[in-house]
């Protein structure tokens, strides 16, 4: 009787772990992400990874849809190889 007893308290403690584990995930998640309107554009930011979204309505397509298409960012000088490469330098004047 005492090792039944003692197996269902552990196999309680271990659910009541278990169950509380995703509340304290949710904690840390709530605000991560943050609507940002400037009267023209709508962005979506995740606080937590610095990425961005420009709400966009795609006009081509029936109905108009609506979608987040993710921003380009700058993190340092060595970024600015791919908008080099897909642009391309402007003509000196």
């Amino acid at each position: 009787m005492r090792t039944m007893l003692t197996i269902t308290a552990l196999c309680l403690s271990v659910a009541t772990t278990d169950a509380q584990e995703p509340a304290t995930l949710l904690s840390r998640e709530v605000g991560r992400f943050q609507i940002m309107a400037d009267g023209h554009n709508t962005f979506l930011l995740d606080s937590s990874t610095g990425n961005a979204w420009l709400l966009t309505q795609f006009s081509d397509f029936n109905r108009d849809p609506l979608a987040w298409v993710p921003t380009f960012r700058l993190n340092s000088a060595s970024d600015t190889s791919p908008l080099l490469s897909e642009y391309g330098l402007k003509p000196r004047r």
